[in-house]
């Protein structure tokens, strides 16, 4: 199964969150939120 473009973005996006101490939940709050929103 090939990778794309903007899952290598969420990737990295959801990493950078981690770094700056969101929570595993608060990212998942996130997401759902956006995914929502489209």
């Amino acid at each position: 199964m090939e990778i794309k473009e903007l899952d290598k973005e969420w990737v990295a996006l959801i990493d950078e969150a981690l770094k700056i101490g969101l929570t595993e939940e608060e990212i998942r709050s996130f997401l759902q939120t956006a995914a929502l929103k489209k």
